[in-house]
């Protein structure tokens, strides 16, 4: 009695092993394609964009490249600004360093 109570013992220990390696196996699976899906969601990056995905990156090169050539053309207006102003200042005071010789020689 005692071996027939030790087999059984050691089949419902290999029965219930079996059992709890089924229902982890599908839950490590499904974590694994869980974790492999979020990654490929942060990723951010499609082998094969679709052409919604190739319109958006267009749009937002566009947009960048835009920025970057207002950014561009208020530097030069501002430094055009700035020359012109220092030259007309300049100019100023040249004329009015010609008034002044002018009505002093008188």
């Amino acid at each position: 009695m005692k071996a027939f109570n030790l087999v059984m013992a050691t089949v419902l220990i290999a029965a219930s092993s079996l059992v709890a390696a089924a229902e982890i196996a599908p839950g490590v699976a499904r974590e694994q394609r869980m974790n492999d899906a979020l990654d490929q969601y942060h990723d951010g990056r499609n082998a094969q964009p679709g052409p919604g995905a190739r319109t958006e990156e267009s749009l937002k090169r566009g947009a960048a490249r835009t920025g970057e050539a207002i950014k561009h053309g208020a530097k030069k207006v501002g430094h055009a600004m700035g020359t012109g102003v220092h030259k007309t200042g300049e100019a100023i005071h040249r004329a009015g360093e010609k008034l002044e010789d002018k009505t002093s020689a008188k």
